[in-house]
C-alpha cells in the first residue's frame, strides 16, 4: 500500500467517525425536512379551512345585501303604484264614480310605462274603464282578490299573483284597492296590474351565477316573480315545501334536499316595511364554491410539490449531512451573514421569550433578540432593549393590551396586525407579524406609513369635489344613513337643507365657466363659515348644495342657520375677469323625523321645499310641506304637457309688422309664437315660456319656430306674394347651442327661400355671455346671409364696446323707452342718444311698443327707422298678416291705424 492509498483510508475512517459521533446530526435533515412537510400541511389545510369560512361569511353578507337593495327597490316601486292607487281612488270618488281613465290618460296623470295597466271595476266585478290599449269586458267576480276586497278582508294595497290576467292573457301582479261610497260600503275596486318582471328586472346582479335565483313572494310564501340563472327555467316549482319566513329579515343556509335539483344554497330575506312582500335571495353554494375550490386545488398542488422536494431533500440531506458536519466553520461564516443582512434590513425584527409564574401562566415577555432597525422603530437603540422586559418598557393599560396581544398570538400560533405609534411628534403606522416559536414569539415589523397615507388620499379624494374641496355625493350616501340611525338612537331631530344658487346660469351663459367656477368655490366657503360645530356642507353638483344640521332642538334653529347662509350670500362675489355678480340662493328645508325617515325621503323633500322657495322669488328659505309635493305634480304635469305639445306640433305663429317710420310701408315682420292647447284654447307666451326656459325646452320651441317661419315664407312665395323679412326670436340657451347656424342653414335650404328673408333677434343676455364665443357665432349665423338684431335693447347689460365689437343689423328699443316719450324732453332725448349711437354703428333702430299718435310724430322727429307696435297692428294669424303683404303700406294716422293702406 502506496503513502497516497493510506492518506486515502486514514480520511475515511475519520470521517466514518466523525460521522458515528455526531449521528443527531446526520438524522437531523430528514427530520427537519419531514417536520417541515407536516407543518406545511397543517399549515395549508388551516389556511383553506380559514379561507372556506370567510367565504362563506361573505357570501351570507352579500346575500342579505342582495335582499335588502331588492328589498329597497321593490318598496319604491310598489309606493309608486299604490300612489297611484290612492291618487285614483280619491279622483274617483270626487268624480262620484264618473271618472274614465280613456279621458285622464292624454293629460299625463299615469306613469308611461308600456307593461302597467290600470282599470276600475264595478262592486259586480265587471270593467268600468281602463287604460288597455284593447278593452275587454272582463268579468273578475270569481276573481280571489276581488272577493277579498268585497268581503272586506283587504285594507289597503291588496297584492296578488295570476297565472293567466284576464285583461291581458299572461302571467300579471295585481295590485288592488277598494272603492267604497258615501256610506263606506263597498263600492268596486282599483286595479293596477304589471308583468311579474317588471318586479324582478331591478338589479343588475339578480343572478350571480347559473344557479341563482333572486324572487319576489309573499308573506305567506306564494310565489310573485323571480329572476334566475341560465341553469332554471321556473324558481316557482325550485322548492320542495312551501316557503317560511321565521323573521322580517335573515338568512341561512339550506339543504340540497330541500331543492329540487338537490343544490344547497344561502337564502336571505328581507320584509317590505309597508308591504306584504318579501324580496328572497337564493345563491347556490356550489357556485359560491367554485373560485373556492381552484384556490383549494391550488393549494393542494403547491404542497403536495412542497411535500416532494421536502422528500428529494431528506434523501439527499442524508447523503449529504456528514460532509456538511465538515464544513461547520462555513455554516458560521453564513451565519455571520445572515446577522449582517438582519441588521441591513428594513424590517424590525425581535424574539421575545415568555416568563411563567407558577399556575404556568404567562406573565411578562423578555426581548432577548432584536436588530437595529426594530430597535429604531421603536425609537430607541439595540442595546437599550436586549434582555429587557415588557413591564420595564409598558405601563398600565398600555401594558394590559400588549400582553393580550403576544398571549394570543402564544395560544393561537400566529398573529397579525396593524398598530399606531406617535415618535418624535410623528404618528407612524406599523404591521406586526408575530409567530410562536417554542416558549417565545418570533415578531416582524414593517412600516406601513407610507401605503396608509396613501389609502387615506385615496378615501379623502373619492368623498371630496374637486372644485370645492367640500364632501361630495358619495360621502352624503354613506353619511347621512349613519347619522339618522345615531339620531334615531338618541330620539334626536336634525335637518336637512337643499341650496340652489339662484341664476347660477346666467354667470355661465354671460361671464365664462371660469368665472361660474369662482362662485362656485366662494358660495362653497362662505356657507361653510356660518355653520355650526358638526354641520356639513356636501356639494352635490351644478350649483346644488346640501346642508346637514347634526342636532335641531326647533325649527329656529334651522332658521337661524338658513338665515346666515342667505345672508353671507349676499354680498357680489369677485371673480376672474374683474366680474362682481351678485348669486343668492334658494332653501329648502326638511326636518328628521317630522318630514321623512330616510335619507332619500329627507333629501327629496328638502329638494321639494327648494323649488316652493324659488316660486315664491327666490333667495329665501322654505319649509317642507305635504302641499308641495302637490304642487311639484302639477309643474311636471305642466311640464309633460309642454313636451307633447312639442311634439305634436301644437304651437302657431302670429305676425306683427315692422313699417318704415316716415311713410308706413311694410319692412319686415315679426313671428311671435302661440300655444294652441287642444283644452285651454290660445296660451299666451308668458304661460309657457318661463317653464320652457326653465327645464331647457325652449330650444326644442326655438327650432320649431325658425322651421315654421321658413315653411310659411315658402308658402306665401309659392302663393306669388312680395314675402317681406320675418324675424325671430332665440333664447340664450339656444344661441349658447354651437348648432343655431346648422339649424337655420337647414331649414333655409328645406324650404328653398332666400336667406335674407330670414332675421334673428337675439337679447343683451345672448350678447354678455362668452365674448370671443358670441363674436364668432354671430359671424356664422350671418355669413349665412341671415340678419341679425338685438332685442328688447335697454333691458340688459351690454355696453356700447360689445355693440362696436360684433357685427349687428338691427337694434330695437324696448317698449319701455318707447312709453317714456310720454313723459317729457327727458325721455325723448335718452331716446335720441339710443338713435344716434346706432346710426354711429352703421344699424337701423326700431322703435318697439307704439301705440299712439304721438310717439309715432316724436319718432320720425327722433330719425328713428322703423316703428312696430299696437298703433301699426296687433300680432294677427298668418292667414290675416297676407294682407299686410298685398297692400305693402300702412297710413299712418289714427283711424286708420290698424289696417294696412
Amino acid at each position: 500500500m502506496n503513502n497516497q492509498e493510506t492518506d486515502e483510508l486514514r480520511s475515511a475512517l475519520a470521517q466514518l467517525r466523525f460521522l458515528k459521533g455526531n449521528m443527531r446530526h446526520v438524522l437531523a435533515w430528514p427530520l427537519l425536512c419531514i417536520g417541515t412537510a407536516v407543518l406545511a400541511w397543517v399549515l395549508t389545510l388551516s389556511h383553506l379551512a380559514s379561507e372556506e369560512r370567510r367565504m362563506h361569511d361573505a357570501a351570507l353578507l352579500d346575500a342579505q345585501a342582495l335582499a335588502r337593495s331588492y328589498a329597497e327597490q321593490l318598496s319604491r316601486s310598489v309606493e309608486q303604484i299604490d300612489q297611484i292607487t290612492l291618487n285614483l281612488a280619491y279622483h274617483w270618488k270626487r268624480s262620484g264614480g264618473a271618472m274614465r281613465l280613456e279621458e285622464q290618460a292624454g293629460q299625463g296623470l299615469f306613469p308611461d310605462h308600456p307593461d302597467l295597466s290600470i282599470a276600475i271595476y264595478d262592486r259586480n266585478g265587471r270593467l268600468l274603464t281602463s287604460l288597455l290599449a284593447a278593452q275587454r269586458r272582463v268579468d273578475i267576480v270569481d276573481r280571489h282578490y276581488f272577493q277579498a276586497h268585497r268581503d272586506g278582508q283587504v285594507a289597503g294595497l291588496h297584492i296578488e299573483s295570476v297565472q293567466s290576467s284576464r285583461m291581458t292573457g299572461r302571467p300579471t301582479v295585481i295590485f288592488s284597492r277598494t272603492l267604497t261610497d258615501d256610506a263606506g260600503r263597498f263600492n268596486g275596486l282599483l286595479y293596477v296590474a304589471v308583468p311579474p318582471a317588471f318586479l324582478a328586472s331591478f338589479y343588475d346582479k339578480a343572478a350571480h351565477g347559473a344557479n341563482d335565483v333572486m324572487a319576489v313572494v309573499s308573506k305567506q310564501g306564494d310565489f310573485i316573480a323571480a329572476r334566475t340563472g341560465s341553469n332554471l327555467a321556473d324558481p316557482g316549482t325550485l322548492a320542495r315545501r312551501p316557503v317560511v319566513f321565521p323573521a322580517a329579515q335573515g338568512s341561512r343556509v339550506v339543504a340540497g334536499q330541500e331543492f329540487i335539483d338537490q343544490r344547497p344554497r344561502i337564502v336571505a330575506w328581507d320584509s317590505l316595511a309597508h308591504y306584504p312582500l318579501v324580496s328572497v335571495v337564493a345563491l347556490s353554494e356550489e357556485d359560491i364554491h367554485l373560485p373556492f375550490m381552484a384556490q383549494k386545488r391550488s393549494y393542494i398542488n403547491m404542497a403536495s410539490g412542497a411535500s416532494l422536494l421536502l422528500l428529494v431533500a431528506a434523501a439527499l440531506g442524508s447523503v449529504l449531512s456528514g460532509r456538511l458536519v465538515w464544513r461547520k466553520h462555513q455554516a458560521a461564516a453564513i451565519a455571520d451573514t445572515y446577522r449582517l443582512a438582519i441588521e441591513g434590513a428594513r424590517e424590525g425584527f425581535f424574539m421575545a421569550r415568555a416568563l411563567y409564574g407558577k399556575q404556568r401562566n404567562i406573565t411578562d415577555f423578555v426581548l432577548e433578540n432584536c436588530n437595529e432597525q426594530g430597535a429604531r422603530m421603536l425609537g430607541y437603540r439595540r442595546s437599550d432593549l436586549l434582555d429587557v422586559r415588557f413591564s420595564q418598557i409598558y405601563q398600565g393599560r398600555q401594558l394590559a393590551k400588549v400582553m393580550s396581544i403576544f398571549i394570543t398570538a402564544m395560544e393561537a400560533g400566529f398573529r397579525e396586525d396593524e398598530f399606531r405609534q406617535v415618535h418624535n411628534g410623528r404618528i407612524n403606522w406599523m404591521h406586526r407579524r408575530l409567530v410562536r416559536s417554542g416558549d417565545g414569539v418570533a415578531i416582524t415589523l414593517r412600516d406601513i406609513s407610507e401605503a396608509k397615507a396613501h389609502e387615506q388620499a385615496l378615501e379623502t379624494l373619492g368623498n371630496t369635489d374637486a372644485l370645492t374641496a367640500l364632501n361630495n355625493r358619495h360621502w352624503l350616501t354613506s353619511y347621512l344613513p349613519a347619522a339618522l340611525a345615531d339620531a334615531r338612537r338618541q330620539d334626536a331631530r336634525l335637518a336637512v337643507l337643499y341650496l340652489d344658487l339662484d341664476d347660477f346660469k346666467d354667470v355661465n351663459n354671460t361671464m365664462g365657466h371660469d368665472a361660474g367656477d369662482d362662485v362656485l368655490r366662494q358660495a362653497g366657503q362662505r356657507i361653510q363659515s356660518v355653520l355650526r360645530p358638526g354641520d356639513h356642507v356636501v356639494r352635490l353638483g351644478g350649483d346644488e348644495f346640501t346642508v346637514l344640521l347634526s342636532r335641531v332642538d326647533a325649527r329656529d334653529d334651522a332658521v337661524r342657520v338658513a338665515a346666515r347662509i342667505l345672508d353671507v350670500l349676499e354680498a357680489p362675489f369677485q371673480v376672474r375677469g374683474g366680474f362682481a355678480p351678485k348669486v343668492r340662493a334658494s332653501v329648502g328645508i326638511s326636518l328628521y323625523p317630522d318630514d321623512g325617515g330616510s335619507a332619500e325621503a329627507l333629501l327629496k323633500h328638502a329638494d321639494t321645499a327648494m323649488y316652493a322657495a324659488k316660486n315664491e322669488g327666490k333667495a329665501r328659505y322654505a319649509f317642507y310641506t305635504p302641499e308641495l309635493t302637490e304642487e311639484i305634480v302639477r309643474r311636471v304635469s305642466n311640464e309633460s304637457a309642454l313636451r307633447r305639445a312639442i311634439e305634436d306640433r301644437q304651437f302657431l305663429l302670429y305676425y306683427q309688422p315692422r313699417v318704415n317710420a316716415a311713410n308706413g310701408e311694410l319692412l319686415s315682420m315679426e313671428a311671435l309664437v302661440r300655444w294652441a292647447h287642444p283644452e285651454r284654447g290660445m296660451v299666451p307666451p308668458l304661460e309657457f315660456i318661463p317653464l320652457a326656459e326653465q327645464t331647457g325646452l325652449i330650444i326644442n320651441i326655438g327650432r320649431l319656430v325658425i322651421e315654421q317661419a321658413c315653411a310659411q315664407m315658402a308658402a306665401w312665395q309659392a302663393r306669388g306674394l312680395r314675402v317681406v323679412p320675418v324675424s325671430v326670436n332665440v333664447s340664450p340657451a339656444q344661441f349658447a347651442q354651437s348648432s343655431l347656424k346648422e339649424v337655420i342653414a337647414e331649414a333655409i335650404a328645406r324650404h328653398r327661400i332666400r336667406a335674407s328673408l330670414l332675421e334673428i333677434e337675439i337679447t343683451e343676455s345672448c350678447m354678455m355671455q362668452d365674448s370671443d364665443r358670441v363674436a364668432a357665432d354671430i359671424a356664422a349665423v350671418k355669413a349665412l346671409g341671415v340678419r341679425i338684431s338685438v332685442d328688447d335693447f335697454g333691458t340688459g347689460y351690454s355696453s356700447l364696446s360689445q355693440l362696436q365689437r360684433l357685427d349687428l343689423d338691427v337694434l330695437k328699443v324696448d317698449r319701455a323707452f318707447t312709453q317714456a316719450l310720454d313723459g317729457g324732453k327727458q325721455g325723448e332725448a335718452f331716446f335720441m342718444t339710443i338713435v344716434s349711437m346706432a346710426h354711429i354703428l352703421d344699424m337701423q333702430v326700431v322703435a318697439e311698443g307704439v301705440e299712439t299718435l304721438e310717439q309715432l310724430k316724436i319718432l320720425q322727429t327722433l330719425g328713428c327707422n322703423e316703428v312696430q307696435g299696437y298703433f301699426i297692428s296687433r300680432p294677427v294669424p298668418a292667414v290675416q298678416a297676407e294682407a299686410f303683404m298685398v297692400q305693402r303700406y300702412f297710413q299712418l294716422q289714427p283711424e286708420n291705424s290698424l289696417q294696412p293702406a
